[in-house]
């Protein structure tokens, strides 16, 4: 895997920053309301948004939370999750300005069926507990390699039933989204 580092985020820091700029004019230029809200892949963020601004907040704040990751030496896993995670989002959001300045964003607003709106909402707690579960994994992981005085076997025992519990998670999701595939193919 990639060694991540400070220098490797400054160019993402710089992109983002760009599309900031982006977002500002077109939210400028358009309104939004709860019956009529952005059509793509919502559930990758935590929370929906009403701008494009909103979303960009958000992708910030996976940033600082890869950020933390790299500086705080977690597992290689919780950092290329939190990576993943940034570029799907950034892609995502990358993808609705652009279609947007091209004179597409007609296509893009969309109310939401009952049945999809649902599975995005699960899908989106699904989201966040997978990574307050990782996170809970580093932690433990962490005070295993550092406190000598820790209960090991303890320790142990408690990150071996985190990771059940996240493979439960995941596979709960990848449920989700195969659900959410089949409303989209219909």
């Amino acid at each position: 895997m990639v060694q991540l580092n400070q220098h490797s985020i400054a160019p993402l820091k710089v992109q983002l920053k760009a599309l900031k700029v982006r977002c500002q004019q077109i939210d400028s230029q358009l309104t939004q309301t709860e019956n009529r809200c952005f059509v793509f892949e919502a559930h990758q963020f935590s929370k929906r948004s009403l701008t494009l601004l909103g979303y960009l907040e958000q992708i910030e704040q996976t940033l600082r939370s890869l950020q933390t990751s790299i500086d705080k030496n977690r597992p290689d896993l919780l950092i290329k999750i939190e990576c993943e995670q940034f570029v799907i989002q950034f892609q995502l959001l990358l993808q609705l300005v652009q279609s947007i300045e091209q004179g597409k964003g007609d296509l893009l607003y969309k109310s939401y069926s009952s049945p999809k709106e649902k599975i995005f909402q699960q899908l989106q707690k699904q989201s966040e507990y997978e990574h307050r579960l990782l996170t809970m994994i580093a932690e433990q992981e962490e005070i295993l390699a550092s406190d000598p005085n820790c209960e090991r076997g303890y320790i142990k025992e408690k990150i071996e039933a985190l990771k059940v519990r996240f493979h439960k998670c995941n596979t709960f999701t990848q449920k989700l989204e195969f659900q959410l595939e089949e409303i989209n193919d219909e």
